[in-house]
């Protein structure tokens, strides 16, 4: 028997062990000093516990009802359509796009780790793409200018609700995010001009010690009013393994169309009477 599969594995805990270290030093001495009699115990890989889609509460598609201005509920609409014939309508993912912020927490497959120092509070996410969010928790205030990036710039504080001395919930704020995106793989979409502000408030349940929950409200252009949605992730014993999006990636867009690349290689249409790309450019022998 090949011992690849347990040499990636060694390879993933080394890697993962680099991960860390590289967290704890980059957020200084103090992250040494982490008082943990003061903060939440969010150790673990947490998973998702329901559906994939944005509001887990409601079927996918157009009965998530987002309170969408006519022109993206428009886009939403239209995206749903080209779904149905077979296409990937406004779903970036499709084409090896990270999800970005809200969507990263949703959770994919392997879910994400929780890394609390006292100045920054890390997620690290086994899939897709190996993302990692920090949630800059040092009383810091919002950059003039930063880049904007999938995951976006977030600043956390810390909240003691039952003024007990120890902090019960991580409000969060999230600017700057890049796209294209959309919500989750119906593709609700959000406003071009780039000026989307999530909220988060991320807590323990008080009777299910292994249950955190997400509340996610969404201020954007594109709506008429905040959205905001609950998503639960329940805690699991770590397990890691490194997943590399375009390694396996079948979805392929040339121009405005969506096409299907076959396990023997070969560019399938995706709907009924789908013309092929424009090959004028190619040679044919």
């Amino acid at each position: 028997m090949s011992d690849q599969p347990r040499s990636v594995e060694r390879a993933n805990a080394f890697l993962g062990s680099i991960v860390l270290a590289a967290v704890l030093l980059a957020s200084g001495t103090s992250a040494w000093a982490l008082d943990e009699t003061r903060y939440p115990d969010w150790k673990g890989r947490w998973l998702r516990v329901s559906s994939g889609n944005y509001d887990p509460t409601k079927p996918p598609g157009q009965p998530q009802k987002p309170p969408l201005t006519p022109e993206y509920q428009a886009v939403f609409e239209a995206s749903v359509a080209d779904q149905a014939a077979g296409g990937q309508g406004n779903n970036p993912m499709a084409g090896c796009m990270p999800p970005g912020m809200p969507r990263m927490m949703i959770l994919y497959g392997l879910g994400v780790e929780i890394l609390v120092t006292p100045s920054t509070t890390y997620m690290v996410f086994g899939e897709p793409m190996g993302q990692l969010r920090r949630i800059y928790t040092d009383g810091r205030d919002w950059p003039v200018k930063v880049k904007p990036t999938f995951s976006g710039y977030s600043i956390g504080q810390w909240v003691d609700e039952d003024r007990d001395g120890r902090y019960d919930a991580l409000a969060v704020e999230t600017r700057t995010i890049r796209g294209p995106r959309s919500y989750d793989s119906s593709g609700m979409p959000f406003h071009r001009d780039g000026q989307t502000i999530v909220k988060e408030r991320l807590y323990l349940d008080k009777t299910k010690r292994d249950l955190l929950h997400n509340e996610i409200t969404v201020i954007d252009n594109a709506l008429t009013s905040p959205w905001t949605i609950k998503r639960e992730y329940v805690r699991k014993t770590p397990e890691w393994l490194e997943t590399i999006c375009g390694e396996d990636e079948h979805q392929v867009r040339i121009g405005s169309q969506d096409y299907f690349l076959s396990g023997e290689r070969i560019l399938m249409p995706t709907r009924a009477g789908q013309a092929p790309p424009d090959l004028r450019r190619f040679e044919h022998k």
